[in-house]
């Protein structure tokens, strides 16, 4: 009689430490990162000149937004909310993209993705005033960024506000003379482009 054969085999416990557990959610969390990253870039290639959402970009950025919600419920880094914020937004879900937007400013007040976006969705959501609001906190902490003050031109250009326009446009060609050229064909600027003072900036030199 083999009374070995009834013993049962014992296996070693695996004990896997919470910093073992974590760092394997980390790992995962940042190749989810990387590939809803991948998807948005490969979206962007696939936009259509007129800025709408091919059929193609939409896929792709419903599969990064999927992506993201598979991240665990504790990730909540910058980088994954201005992923979904960019997503929501390449899709024209403005007001959804918002909330993220906001989180991210938040969170990092020197982000100047965040700053642009918020107001870009606000301004695209019908609410200008509060778009220029918000980029003039942005000019706080990123004072001196010249995307946010050419933008802050554009919304204060639409608002009628000619006199601060020309300010904020004044600064942004100061750091960055690249911004001068972008007004030829910038429409927020329309309703001022004949006007003495918005001429003059434009046709400064250096």
């Amino acid at each position: 009689m083999l009374r070995s054969a009834n013993r049962s085999i014992r296996r070693p416990e695996m004990n896997i430490s919470h910093s073992t557990l974590t760092s394997i959610e980390n790992l995962r969390d940042s190749a989810l990162l990387r590939q809803a990253s991948g998807y948005i870039e490969l979206a962007e290639f696939n936009m259509t000149p007129e800025n709408s959402v091919s059929p193609p970009a939409k896929k792709l950025l419903q599969n990064a937004i999927e992506l993201l919600d598979r991240l665990s419920p504790a990730h909540d880094s910058g980088n994954a909310l201005i992923l979904r914020a960019e997503a929501l937004r390449a899709l024209c879900h403005f007001s959804d993209a918002l909330p993220y937007y906001q989180r991210l400013v938040c969170k990092n007040p020197h982000s100047v993705a965040g700053w642009l976006g918020f107001g870009w969705c606000l301004k695209r959501s019908g609410k200008l005033s509060e778009a220029i609001d918000v980029l003039a906190d942005g000019m706080n902490y990123c004072d001196k960024e010249p995307a946010l003050a050419y933008n802050l031109s554009c919304y204060h250009s639409l608002a009628g506000n000619v006199r601060t326009a020309v300010e904020y446009l004044t600064k942004a060609i100061a750091s960055d003379n690249r911004f001068r050229s972008l007004t030829s064909y910038e429409s927020d600027f329309d309703s001022i482009r004949n006007d003495p003072q918005f001429v003059a900036v434009i046709e400064q030199t250096v």
